[in-house]
């Protein structure tokens, strides 16, 4: 007779693995199952080489709305009362920086800057402050007032800001699922689902090597892959997969908490920005944005490059000016030899002006493969996560999360929004009240 869980989880980075956290802690679950590929938790998008480790929205993110802004804070927001909390692990997911801000150079970007700050940062970052005197800058950040023309205007935003080791958030929530020994609560590592079928009493899991599961609700938080699993289902035919890259170069230490470069409203790739490492080993700058065949990073995948082909990948690209000269400029600083150089001078200069170009090295370590949802109807970019079904619907116990970036900073709040849907669809309860000691008010779902 085959064994049938509750709920099945495909992936374990943070999203994933917040889910499991929030439904064996805080509902009467029986049993819940998580499969993962790689040999542990929070090794792709979550591992904290792979991305810039910043707790979104930390106000530098000037291409979001203020209601973006509002919900997104209000997620990330989870992650440190977690990380404080009993269950967390504290300094080894987060940690305070000495400095956060988003950078002008130039009038035009100050009197832009000026406008943000007051329709989107002020009102979500009350503690948010206008800076334009470089004296009162270069104690914050010195390295990117020191070598700067004198006649050359800078302002920033200062803001707080957060860095995140989101693979190591990931392994706690695992950590604390594993806890409930009351429960059946499973963990399958280097586990490869190569097909997903609809069956009586839910979900039919079939595995490379012959093997198979059987789940009545299934949750799938696989990253780039989260589409192609959905539409086996009928799911995200609306939707086309666009990998991006992003890379990093790092210099010596100069820069000491987030230094932010302007972002493009309405595009959902993160311009240049400096970062200080985990360990305060390097300084990062980056990432660049390069359209990819890969849906992990130096994992070419060239049967689910052909299934995602589509006319709409080339039409995005070449049709919408904003992402197109975001390409050609990042593609440019990918190129060998000179990519180098035209990134030193263009991008990172801008933030650290002294900065030595022997000083600026490629850091293949460091960064990505992202997947940015494209409408194929309306040829929009998503911004952020969003779920499939994007509407519920009865007998479709499935939640598919599409989570780049700022996917993880949202991970609690977008399992919580799952967990509501399991609850509902398999007659959970959930703990209101348990919940809220830990995370304060209730998310709105």
């Amino acid at each position: 007779m085959r064994d049938v869980y509750d709920v099945a989880i495909i992936g374990m980075g943070a999203v994933g693995t917040a889910t499991g956290f929030l439904l064996t802690e805080f509902t009467n679950v029986h049993s819940v199952l998580f499969l993962e590929k790689e040999s542990s938790a929070g090794q792709i998008a979550s591992d904290r080489r792979t991305n810039s480790q910043t707790r979104h929205p930390f106000g530098g993110e000037l291409n979001y709305t203020p209601e973006v802004m509002k919900a997104i804070k209000r997620y990330s927001d989870m992650i440190p009362s977690y990380a404080n909390s009993k269950y967390g692990r504290g300094y080894d997911i987060l940690r305070h920086t000495k400095s956060g801000m988003v950078l002008a150079v130039g009038k035009s970007e100050k009197d832009y800057l000026r406008k943000k700050f007051h329709d989107t940062v002020k009102p979500v970052f009350p503690n948010a402050e206008l800076m334009e005197d470089k004296e009162e800058i270069a104690k914050l950040e010195p390295y990117i007032v020191r070598g700067r023309k004198p006649d050359e205007e800078i302002g920033i935003i200062k803001l707080q800001a957060d860095i995140v080791d989101f693979g190591e958030l990931a392994r706690s929530f695992e950590e604390n699922a594993l806890q409930h020994q009351d429960k059946k609560i499973h963990v399958k590592f280097n586990t490869k689902v190569k097909r997903i079928q609809e069956v009586s009493e839910g979900y039919d899991l079939r595995i490379r090597n012959g093997g198979s599961f059987s789940a009545r609700y299934l949750v799938v938080s696989a990253g780039s892959y989260t589409l192609s699993f959905a539409k086996q289902l009928g799911l995200g035919g609306d939707f086309v997969a666009f990998p991006v890259a992003g890379k990093f170069y790092t210099s010596p230490s100069v820069i000491n908490g987030k230094v932010y470069t302007f972002q493009e409203e309405g595009v959902p790739f993160a311009a240049t920005h400096a970062d200080r490492e985990w360990d305060g080993a390097v300084t990062r700058y980056g990432p660049t944005a390069t359209p990819t065949l890969m849906f992990e990073k130096n994992r070419p995948d060239i049967r689910e490059f052909i299934d995602n082909l589509d006319p709409v990948l080339l039409h995005t690209v070449v049709s919408k000016k904003a992402i197109r000269n975001i390409m050609i400029k990042n593609i440019a600083y990918s190129l060998p030899g000179g990519g180098r150089h035209l990134f030193w001078k263009y991008e990172a200069r801008k933030i650290v002006p002294s900065i030595p170009y022997s000083d600026l090295k490629p850091a293949p370590e460091f960064g990505g493969v992202r997947t940015v949802g494209i409408n194929k109807r309306t040829r929009e970019l998503k911004l952020g996560e969003f779920t499939l079904p994007e509407v519920p619907k009865d007998g479709v116990n499935i939640c598919a999360n599409m989570a780049p970036s700022p996917g993880a900073s949202g991970s609690l709040g977008i399992a919580y929004k799952n967990v509501a849907k399991i609850t509902k669809a398999l007659g959970l309860e959930f703990d209101d009240e348990k919940f809220t000691k830990v995370f304060g008010r209730l998310p709105v779902v």
